[in-house]
């Protein structure tokens, strides 16, 4: 590869790796959704989407998933599209929007939003990945440590690798020029990759608990410059070392506060099963502050933003992630939807190889 030639090819991929991470979604005060079944009639589906794409056009804060189940042989049978908000009264919005374009949301269909979250925090986790061909060989390897941020924090990358001097080829070793675009395209790429799997997720792929990804230690040798390797050693070594953690699946804990009418205080079987309980105005009206799993207030939020008669005043912020109590429910898979218009080749795709019968 001649001189201009590659330097036009660490161009394109270092603005290609920046618009990627533009892309990521922006999740850090979110932890619901509102869900519409999947539809199976092509032309419903092919309108929701056009609507969708209009919904984020208007509402950047909004953010698309969806659940789904997967087969052995790898097939996706989509379940649910999920819009992604970042608090009750913002759903409310959404469901205006969506009823403009003829499409029907439901207050009352709303999940949570659960993170992914490991306690292998004190160790350093290893990765590597290797590919040997008749033309060139590559050896990527990273070493990371993760650590929790504070909640609402979202997802941060931070390099701790202190020698610059981590590309190496077999051939062409004095290629200096190839080895400086290449410590800035493995750089840039474990940059994106580090979060661009915690927005992912490993076990049921919903996106990590706010986290920070240090990489310790990186290295990556071929024999000669090719581009596209650097961005291949980074995302599977990066992957691989974070496989290494126990990942489960936590749900986020709400801390809220509420004014309400005393006689609805005491007569509501819901407050018995709250933490951190505080009444803080005993009188005719009650002041309120309480801290509630999601799974445990989800069933009452309608109740407590809209029953104006008793509640005179709710509002709830995220305060943590704590253990699902109750994993056998979680089967189905989650995906976030970055690129609206990928998805909706996918699912041609999809639907074209369904219709090719088996050889």
């Amino acid at each position: 590869m001649n001189e201009n030639a590659k330097k036009y090819n660490f161009d394109n991929l270092m603005l290609h790796l920046k618009n990627r991470i533009n892309l990521l979604p922006n999740l850090e005060s979110k932890h619901m959704g509102l869900t519409l079944p999947f539809p199976q009639e092509k032309a419903l589906l092919n309108m929701i989407i056009e609507s969708i794409k209009r919904l984020i056009e208007h509402d950047e804060d909004v953010c698309i998933a969806v659940h789904f189940n997967q087969s052995d042989d790898g097939a996706i049978q989509y379940n649910k599209i999920i819009f992604i908000g970042n608090d009750y009264l913002h759903f409310k919005r959404i469901i205006d929007f969506m009823k403009r374009q003829d499409i029907k949301l439901d207050i009352k269909d709303t999940c949570i939003l659960y993170r992914e979250c490991t306690a292998d925090l004190n160790i350093n986790l290893k990765g590597n990945h290797s590919r040997i061909t008749s033309l060139n060989d590559l050896f990527a390897g990273v070493e990371i440590h993760i650590d929790h941020l504070e909640a609402g924090m979202g997802y941060q990358y931070e390099s701790k690798q202190v020698k610059e001097d981590i590309i190496h080829y077999c051939c062409h070793k004095d290629d200096e020029e190839g080895k400086e675009l290449g410590y800035q395209l493995f750089v840039k790429s474990l940059d994106y990759f580090s979060k661009k799997l915690l927005a992912e997720g490993f076990v049921l792929g919903y996106p990590a608990v706010d986290s920070k990804i240090k990489i310790m230690k990186a290295s990556c040798s071929m024999c000669f410059y090719r581009d596209y390797y650097y961005i291949s050693g980074a995302h599977i070594s990066l992957r691989t070392a974070m496989r290494e953690a126990d990942w489960q699946i936590y749900e986020p804990l709400m801390q809220a506060h509420m004014t309400c009418n005393k006689l609805y205080f005491e007569g509501n079987s819901f407050f018995s099963g709250v933490e951190n309980l505080y009444i803080l105005k005993d009188e005719d009206d009650c002041k309120l502050s309480f801290k509630s799993r999601l799974s445990t207030i989800i069933g009452v939020l309608e109740e407590m933003y809209d029953h104006k008669q008793d509640v005179l005043g709710f509002h709830m912020n995220l305060d943590s992630y704590v253990p699902v109590e109750d994993v056998t429910q979680l089967k189905e898979k989650f995906k976030m939807i970055n690129n609206i218009d990928k998805w909706k080749d996918e699912l041609e795709e999809q639907e074209m190889n369904s219709a090719i019968p088996p050889v």
